[in-house]
């Protein structure tokens, strides 16, 4: 019998939000570049978005568990990517109006 790997047994769970957020951006096949295209497009319709370099930056950033995003950007990237906020498993400030 082989024994199973680690990551088998892991569960969506216990993923950190950075990796919740880099499997949601694969899932639709895109870049990081490409994320921070959508988030400014989406940014438009609400209160702005910083520019592509700085998203390329923050989204390196909250890949890697080294920052966190705020109340504004994490419903930007939820919306972004077409998930819902919950799923990248921060607490969400429900009073937020997006």
């Amino acid at each position: 019998m082989v024994p199973a790997r680690a990551a088998d047994n892991e569960s969506e769970d216990d993923f950190t939000y950075g990796r919740r957020l880099r499997r949601a951006r694969l899932a639709k096949q895109w870049s990081q570049l490409q994320l921070a295209h959508r988030m400014r497009a989406i940014g438009g319709q609400h209160r702005g978005a910083a520019t592509l370099h700085s998203l390329l930056i923050m989204i390196s950033k909250w890949e890697n568990d080294r920052k966190h995003p705020n109340q504004y950007s994490l419903h930007l990237i939820a919306a972004a990517l077409e998930i819902d906020v919950t799923s990248l498993g921060l607490p969400v400030d429900r009073d937020f109006v997006f």
